[in-house]
């Protein structure tokens, strides 16, 4: 279907006596359909080198239409009518490129058609396109004057606009306007705009607009270089909708764009709307408005360079002016044997009148009218043109004194140029410079410090002096080159901080024995050091160097130690003996002190001692007085220590004592320094020693007094049974009357019970005090001990008192001493015997879970609050009337101790007593 199709479209073409051709730039030949084939004779290859093609114009023809075409290959459009020589003679062809492109090794190839004409243009054709011609060369004339203006006028924007105008005279209802690329921001912006007053339009789709690869309009004038020639909005393709909508929008029927070129390639377009019809564009309108566009981009390029030489001539002589170089021509004067003998100041800049201290008078005056010795310039002038080389030199004006360095050096024979600079400054600094690296080197080579230099990846490139002591080394060159991230004594997390380039501030305890041949040294042992590294940095802050610096505190660390090892053990002794010390100033009352001071003082460890001195809150009112008062003549110089014991009151209502010494160690309040120390210690187990030894002493004492009084008893207690018994027993041997017999014998044997219940007590007691007093652990049932006693005592109370066992257990059994128990219980029904009248005497226990509590409560007379405290003393006796040596309940208390028990009593003076003892239950 496609080879019909093909076959029918070439018959169709050659009925209307036309044909395609395809036009290869790189061959230089044509390739023609077969009916131009035909029609020149070329065979069946169809093909036509340029050159033969050329040959067949006719003479006349020739030369425009080929530069024509040429012109047409670079700005897309060719649309021409000339005669050809064919084999069947001279015939009219209309020639007309359509389109072109380029393949992918960049090669170029045009499209376009050929067609046959029966004879040429008529003559009202020819004549309407020679008057076109001439109203466009008319029009070319005038726009040519303002082209020309161009490089008069100051404003190139009014000119153009002039120029835009006299084009749009060809077009009643139109615009004319160019649009520039920015090529940086890659935006297009309409620069200039002329419209007639019946289209008020404006090019608003392009301002500022980016400029996209899918943008067809943008695409086909700035990436393509290709011309838009439109009779009719509908010939835009598809892709190209946007456009067109914002044209129809706008009125435009017809418009002609084309690029601008400059040096860079696209600058942008200059495009005619025509808004009254469809304009049929003819080629000589595309190649008068193309040739006028790119006149105008050459004038607008030449206007910019003229702009830009100004400025740059401009920034030339404000540099030649402001620049902080000084700028000296010299115009060489020679004698007839061509030898310099003078010269000229022919100029100078400002910055070299400045630094000379002179005005523009010396300009153009003679070298030797200006200075006395001119021989040593002549000499320098003669070698660089012997030499053609310039000079650098230093130099010193000595009238100015100044320093400055410069280039000399002749661009001809006849003239020298100095460019010199200031360098007063510099060299100031330089000097200070080197006088301050001389100062560093010195502190460097003398610091007693260590200091290692290491290059950015950690290769050590110097040390001084200072740290080959330190390390032991003999010489740099036994450690220059070592790696620092390679050392085995550096701490890992270190390394890592100087990988990141943070500073690290640490101690080390440098072990030289665990070098592992890192360096050799010719030190043994540890040391330890104090170490700081930190990052150097360049004036661009780019990283150069690692700097290390060591101090060796072996000295220090080992005294802190011993220090530290003191302080520990003054504070453990303090800790343990109560000592406290604290040191302060009297007028300011700042200081330190050990925690064991602030214990001492009942204040919370670490308060400001200025809190604390002169305020002593914790202090008995009265000791408050005397340490205030002290630190107050101290300050007036009356007194310089002081001994006190003060009462210490503590947060949690204990009470202690604490002895303090407190004295001068550096008196100058004419300086500001009254300078205490304060020790003190808690003597609170002293005083409670103290006070148990005057009590002691004040229970000797007594115990004394009742030893005397006891002996004075004893001796009537005695005597009075002895007697009874005595004299009882020499009556009842003088009598015979049985009835008094009896009587005396009763007599005698209740004095005899009396004087042994004495002499038992008096035993006890002296084992007491003697500590032979000894106890026998056994079983013991409670209940028939209890009973046992209540019937042998039951005989001896008194008429009116029954005496009763109550209050027990069925069964019950301690382990115990049974004879000590009874000892005790007897004792207490005695007494209870002694002072019931009547009522009862009642024996009972109770047991609970730990211990068993026994009692004797009886209905007697009771006791006195105030007695009840002294009955279990020694020698106390509450009434001197009744038989007793005072010492059976003292001895009761003894044996419950010794029993590991408690004993009291509850009594109530009227009522009777409750005397009571208990036992733990094993």
């Amino acid at each position: 279907m496609e080879q019909f199709d093909n076959k029918r479209i070439e018959s169709l073409m050659s009925k209307g006596r036309m044909g395609w051709w395809e036009a290869d730039f790189v061959k230089q030949q044509y390739r023609c359909s077969p009916f131009i084939s035909r029609l020149l004779n070329l065979g069946p290859e169809g093909v036509i080198s340029f050159e033969d093609f050329r040959n067949l114009i006719c003479q006349d023809y020739r030369l425009r239409t080929v530069n024509e075409f040429t012109f047409g290959k670079t700005q897309n459009v060719y649309d021409q009518v000339y005669p050809i020589n064919t084999p069947q003679g001279v015939q009219w062809l209309r020639v007309k490129l359509c389109s072109k492109e380029t393949d992918a090794e960049g090669n170029l190839k045009t499209y376009g058609f050929m067609e046959c004409l029966d004879s040429p243009l008529s003559t009202s054709s020819v004549e309407s396109t020679l008057q076109r011609v001439n109203n466009l060369f008319s029009q070319q004339n005038s726009i040519s004057r303002s082209l020309f203006s161009l490089f008069q006028a100051g404003d190139i924007g009014s000119v153009i606009h002039k120029i835009l105008g006299d084009i749009l005279q060809q077009f009643p209802k139109g615009r004319t306007y160019i649009v520039e690329y920015d090529t940086e921001n890659q935006t297009c912006i309409c620069r200039y705009q002329v419209s007639n007053e019946t289209f008020p339009f404006t090019i608003s789709h392009v301002v500022n607009i980016p400029v996209r690869n899918d943008e067809w309009w943008t695409t086909q004038l700035i990436k393509r270089a290709n011309p838009i020639i439109l009779a009719s909005l509908d010939e835009l393709p598809p892709e190209a909708i946007k456009i067109k909508e914002i044209l129809q929008e706008q009125g435009v029927q017809s418009t002609l764009v084309v690029p601008m070129f400059s040096r860079n390639g696209v600058s942008g377009y200059a495009g005619i709307d025509v808004a009254d019809k469809n304009h049929i564009w003819k080629n000589e309108d595309y190649q008068w408005f193309s040739s006028l566009v790119n006149i105008i981009s050459i004038c607008i390029e030449l206007r910019k360079a003229e702009e830009q030489a100004l400025a740059e001539k401009q920034y030339l002589a404000d540099l030649y002016k402001y620049m902080p170089i000084g700028y000296i021509r010299l115009g060489l004067i020679y004698n007839e044997s061509q030898e310099i003998i003078d010269y000229i100041l022919k100029d100078a800049n400002e910055t070299c009148l400045r630094i000379y201290n002179s005005s523009t008078d010396i300009i153009g005056k003679r070298a030797s009218l200006l200075k006395t010795e001119i021989q040593e310039d002549l000499r320098i002038f003669e070698d660089i043109l012997q030499s053609g080389q310039p000079l650098e030199k230093s130099y010193y004006l000595e009238v100015q004194d100044k320093y400055c360095h410069g280039i000399i050096y002749s661009p001809h024979k006849d003239e020298i140029v100095i460019l010199f600079s200031d360098m007063t400054e510099t060299f100031k600094a330089h000097k200070a410079l080197d006088k301050s690296e001389r100062i560093l080197r010195n502190i460097y080579r003398n610091l007693p410090a260590g200091i290692e230099l290491y290059d950015k990846e950690g290769n050590l490139i110097d040390i001084n002096d200072k740290e080959l002591e330190i390390f032991g080394l003999q010489d740099k060159e036994a450690i220059l080159g070592s790696n620092i991230f390679e050392h085995p004594l550096m701490p890992e997390e270190i390394k890592e901080k100087m990988r990141k380039k943070e500073d690290a501030n640490f101690t080390l305890d440098y072990d030289f024995s665990k070098l592992n041949g890192y360096y050799v040294s010719n030190r043994t042992g540890k040391i330890n050091l104090l170490t700081k590294i930190t990052s150097l940095y360049d004036s661009q802050n780019n990283f150069t160097n690692y700097l290390m610096i060591h101090i060796d505190r072996t000295e220090e660390t080992v005294a802190y130690n011993q220090i530290q090892e003191f302080k520990d053990f003054f504070t453990l002794v303090g800790d343990y003996a109560k000592v406290g010390y604290a040191h302060f100033d009297a007028l300011s009352c700042d200081g330190y002190a050990l925690d064991s001071w602030y214990q001492n003082v009942g204040e919370t460890e670490g308060v400001p001692l200025n809190q604390i001195i002169g305020v002593y809150s914790h202090l008995h009112p009265e000791d408050r007085k005397v340490m205030s008062d002290f630190l107050k003549k101290v300050i007036r110089g009356e007194v310089s220590n002081v001994r006190q014991d003060l009462r210490i009151f503590h947060e949690d209502g204990r009470q202690t004592w604490t002895r303090t010494n407190v004295l001068v160690r550096d008196y100058r309040p004419q300086d500001g320094v009254i300078e205490m120390l304060s020790i003190n210690y808690d003597i609170t187990e002293l005083k409670e020693i103290e006070s148990k030894l005057i009590t002691a002493k004040e229970r000797a004492e007594e115990s004394d007094r009742l030893k005397s009084a006891f002996l004075a008893n004893m001796s009537h207690e005695i005597r009075t049974p002895l007697n009874a018994i005595v004299g009882f027993s020499t009556l009842m041997a003088e009598t015979d009357d049985k009835s008094e017999q009896q009587q005396y014998l009763g007599i005698v044997e209740k004095n005899n019970e009396l004087l042994l219940q004495l002499i038992s007590d008096i035993l006890d007691l002296s084992k007491i005090e003697a500590g032979t007093f000894e106890m026998k652990m056994e079983d013991v049932s409670v209940n028939p001990l209890c009973q046992d006693i209540v019937q042998v005592l039951k005989y001896k109370t008194p008429p009116g008192v029954e005496l009763l066992f109550d209050e027990y257990l069925p069964e019950f059994h301690i382990r115990s001493d049974r004879n000590r128990i009874q000892q005790v219980l007897t004792n207490f029904i005695n007494n209870a015997q002694k002072f019931t009248t009547t009522g009862t005497i009642t024996l009972g226990y109770q047991v609970y879970e730990h211990e068993i509590e026994f009692y004797v409560a009886d209905t007697g007379i009771g006791i006195l609050p105030e007695k009840q405290q002294a009955i279990f003393q020694r020698f106390v006796k509450l009434n001197s009337f009744i038989h007793g040596t005072g010492l059976g309940l003292p001895i009761c208390k003894s044996i419950v101790e010794q029993l590991n028990g408690r004993i009291g009593l509850q009594s109530e003076p009227g009522k009777g007593s409750r005397f009571w003892f208990t036992l733990p239950l094993m």
